[in-house]
């Protein structure tokens, strides 16, 4: 049996991980559009404010680790469409440009979710920073270093966290 995960952060990894362990012997693809894989980026806030040192703990798989259990990851690869009819789906290498289809007995979308942004005034200017993956955090840890008021727009219990980090850093905060 064959399946592929689109996506491999968090739930992919676990997903994968799972999988293997209970069916050793399927083939697994995955294909992921950044260039780790399973970031958990709840921790996002810790690392930012420097709880987190070492920002690799914030990783717990690797490709080069799914690989050791015969899974084969596609690293900087997006799916732009899925056949679910045929069970396949059509990838994009985002080095080359290059697209392919690969097909499959099972699929395990992963991708998950994105920030909704609203149509208002500002909302694309440059210090206007998401978080939600590893290259986020570096983002935002650059732009903290000159910025004096930072703003926290979503305060869910993930934006809460971000008000620690920023007080000890000495920065006025609204959110």
């Amino acid at each position: 049996m064959k399946v592929i995960v689109i996506g491999c952060t968090h739930a992919g990894t676990a997903a994968i991980l799972n999988l293997k362990k209970e069916h050793p012997e399927i083939e697994i693809t995955v294909y992921e559009r950044n260039d780790n894989i399973s970031f958990l980026s709840c921790g996002i806030a810790l690392y930012v404010g420097g709880v987190v040192k070492d920002p690799q703990g914030l990783f717990y798989c690797s490709p080069e680790k799914l690989d050791e259990i015969g899974v084969t990851t596609k690293m900087k690869h997006d799916v732009v469409d899925i056949d679910f009819q045929s069970k396949k789906v059509r990838v994009r290498n985002l080095n080359s440009q290059g697209e392919m289809d690969d097909a499959y007995d099972k699929l395990i979308i992963t991708t998950g979710s994105w920030p909704v942004f609203p149509n208002i005034p500002g909302i694309k200017l440059k210090n206007i920073l998401v978080s939600k993956n590893y290259e986020h955090s570096n983002n935002i840890i650059a732009a903290a270093k000159k910025a004096e008021t930072i703003t926290v727009v979503g305060a869910d219990i993930l934006g809460l966290n971000w008000l620690k980090p920023f007080a000890r850093k000495g920065k006025k905060f609204h959110c």
